[in-house]
């Protein structure tokens, strides 16, 4: 630790920059990798759980980085447990990543002074990715810690100290092993200083250090090192001429427009509450060039910004966290710089006495009532910060025109027996597919079936009602029209689609009911309805199938061929019923368009409405329960855009906000729950949401 280095400012710098930090871990949204390194994380946890050591050397998702930041996170994940998932994990690797973050500063604080650390602290970049499951807080963390260690090294002193140099080296190959970028900028500047501090005949003997050192904490390399590395950098080859890179466009000259402003603060406001001094502090280390050159001893760091600036032009990739290998010389050559100006300032308050002249001398009491406003403020600010974040945790969005899904309301989710997803928007059907390695992005297929309304799936296929007609998908590219023949039926529109479990087809059309039988023979009923539209259908377990129309409810036993009609005497008026549940116990819930929601025990109905305060619009789009017995439901505002999304318990209705969720406040159209346990909301303007449910609320209608 540096003597002039008080305790006090030590401590001050680092709680700046955890508190910093934990606020970005806890505001900031999910970034463009964070899901791919997580998931990298949850693939190495699952590895190792089951022992597969071979697994985690040939993992394939991992040729373009090296293992270790990720194999870190995933050491978070094993502490999770059952609790970890994509969420969970993501929020303990922000964590972890925020405190490297701030480790870094304090090794800043004891090699270089708290001026140089507290500058690191509160740089925007910097504060974003240490707080992010990226993979910049650990090698920059380490690449302080190597360049600390040789500056130690080379300082007079015991002859002990030459360990220093050894240490220092296996941070270097450590920080490789987390991020291999950080070594390609510091290369020349290490080198640099090896030469500034005359210990050139080390060299050979220290890369070595450093290649053993990025060779064991990289997994990857212990089988077939060479291929691997040779495999490494014809996939960094392959990504600069990638579509991610084509796509964002960035002009050769990108880098210097990083490093000349604060990007974070534009992209996150409510994060960055300050002005970023990350253009100033880039200009205070480009004026201070000349001096640092002039002194042999951190003319290293002249040649670390320089030669990294110039490699950063030169790689065609441009993002901007490679911007943070340049962090540790700017803020260094700003620190320099800044001190010289404060001991210019200093003398001349000593001779002019300037700070007793002009200082302000409140009384104690305002100093009091100023701290306690400020805990005030900050305190309920922090609460409401907190109840927010906590409440977002498991929530994520594919929205529409980005991901591969495309623009328009989703009005129909159906989860497959191979794990995909189906999805009935206005554009047509789209079914998701889980990558296979977490790190590749998910896959779609699409097929332009016009405005698909619902989707059942049997053992036949995926049964696709839309304006065209009734389609069944076989494959991906094997779908045909199954529209019925009837005479009766000249224009007709399935409006709605179930299967029973025994392979029966119902369908709600512009013009009452049908029924195809397992052997492909078709049934008109008419009476379902009353002969109009039908919106929604579901199926009893014992076979009796209900049909939701403008308002009526009809209820048909197949068994019996006999029909039960609810319509207004039953308070079910001109609103159309727009889905229909059978829960666990047996009891009927239907939704209607304007009227509220509705539930019948078998012998009277119960309606719950606005008025009765128990829902806060009448207007209820989707129905879903999950296998604990709850019931979720959607809403639409009336008069407005928008809706709403609820959660019965049994006993108490559970609304989620965006003030206290992860929930858009988009009005929400179809509700499901996949083989993950991930429930899908579709939406009529924010494409889908997706929350990661806890293991007893999985859907009780999967197939």
């Amino acid at each position: 630790m540096r003597s002039d280095v008080s305790r006090g400012q030590l401590i001050g710098v680092i709680v700046l920059a955890a508190l910093l930090r934990l606020w970005a871990v806890l505001t900031l949204p999910v970034d463009f990798d964070e899901p791919v390194y997580v998931g990298a994380a949850l693939d190495y946890a699952n590895l190792m759980r089951q022992g597969d050591w071979a697994g985690v050397i040939d993992y394939p998702g991992n040729r373009q980085h090296p293992a270790l930041h990720k194999l870190m996170y995933a050491g978070g994940s094993l502490l999770l447990g059952e609790a970890a998932n994509q969420t969970t994990v993501l929020y303990v690797a922000r964590l972890m990543s925020a405190l490297l973050g701030t480790i870094a500063v304090a090794l800043l604080a004891f090699t270089a002074g708290p001026l140089a650390a507290g500058l690191l602290a509160i740089h925007t970049l910097a504060v974003k990715y240490t707080a992010q499951a990226y993979l910049e807080a650990w090698p920059l963390a380490l690449s302080i810690a190597a360049v600390g260690a040789w500056e130690y090294a080379s300082r007079p002193g015991p002859s002990r100290r030459r360990i220093w140099w050894w240490l220092g080296a296996v941070a270097w190959g450590l920080a490789t092993a987390a991020k291999m970028n950080y070594a390609i900028i510091a290369a020349p500047a290490m080198i640099t200083l090896l030469v500034q501090r005359g210990q050139t005949r080390r060299l050979p003997v220290l890369a070595g250090i450093a290649l053993l050192s990025f060779v064991a904490a990289n997994p990857t390399l212990w089988r077939q090192p060479l291929e691997r590395l040779i495999a490494m950098a014809g996939f960094w080859t392959a990504y600069t001429q990638g579509s991610e890179v084509q796509a964002a466009g960035y002009p050769w000259y990108q880098p210097l427009i990083w490093l000349a402003t604060a990007p974070a603060v534009g992209w996150h406001p409510e994060v960055f509450f300050f002005p970023g001094p990350d253009p100033w502090l880039t200009l205070l280390a480009c004026l201070a060039l000349p001096m640092a050159w002039r002194d042999p001893r951190r003319r290293y760091l002249v040649v670390w910004f320089l030669s990294g600036v110039l490699i950063l032009l030169f790689w065609p990739t441009k993002w901007p966290q490679y911007v943070l290998t340049l962090v540790t010389p700017t803020v260094l050559l700003a620190a320099s710089l800044l001190s010289r100006f404060s001991t210019w300032l200093y003398r001349l308050n000593d001779y002019w006495g300037w700070s007793t002249i002009m200082a302000l001398r409140p009384p104690r009491m305002a100093f009091i009532a100023l701290a306690l406003l400020v805990g005030f403020i900050g305190t309920v600010y922090t609460t409401a910060l907190i109840m927010v974040t906590v409440g977002s945790i498991g929530w994520r969005s594919i929205p529409p025109s980005t991901g591969g899904l495309p623009p328009g309301a989703v009005y129909a989710i159906q989860p497959l027996r191979d794990g995909r997803v189906a999805l009935g928007s206005e554009a047509g059907l789209s079914i998701w597919q889980a990558p296979l390695v977490s790190e590749d992005p998910p896959r779609w297929r699409h097929l332009e079936l016009g405005q698909v309304y619902a989707l059942a799936e049997t053992t036949a296929g995926l049964w696709v009602a839309s304006d065209r007609g009734l389609a069944l998908v076989q494959g991906d590219d094997d779908w045909t029209w199954q529209m019925p023949a009837l005479p009766e039926l000249p224009n007709l529109l399935v409006r709605t689609v179930a299967a029973a479990p025994d392979g029966t087809l119902w369908l709600g059309t512009n013009a009452g009911g049908m029924v195809r039988s397992i052997d492909g023979r078709w049934q008109w009923l008419p009476q379902a309805g009353r002969g109009g539209l039908v919106l929604s259908l579901a199926i009893e377990p014992s076979g009796a199938v209900w049909f939701g129309g403008i308002g009526v409810l009809s209820r048909y036993l197949p068994a019996y061929d006999t029909w039960q009609h609810f319509e207004r005497t039953a308070g079910f008026a001109g609103a159309g019923v727009s889905a229909i549940l059978i829960d666990q116990h047996g009891v009927v819930w239907a939704a209607t368009l304007g009227e509220g929601l509705v539930r019948w025990d078998g012998t009277r109905w119960e309606w719950l409405t606005t008025a009765n305060r128990r829902l806060p619009a009448q207007t209820i789009t989707t129905l879903l329960e999950t296998a604990a017995g709850e019931i979720w439901v959607g809403a639409a505002r009336p008069l407005t855009t928008g809706g709403f999304l609820l959660r019965y318990d049994g006993r108490e209705w559970h609304s989620y906000l965006p003030r206290n969720s992860g929930f858009t406040g988009a009005e929400p159209l179809a509700l499901a729950v996949d083989r993950s346990n991930l429930l899908w909301i579709g939406t009529r303007t924010d494409g889908i949401l997706t929350y990661q449910l806890s293991a007893d609320q999985r859907s009780s209608f999967l197939p």
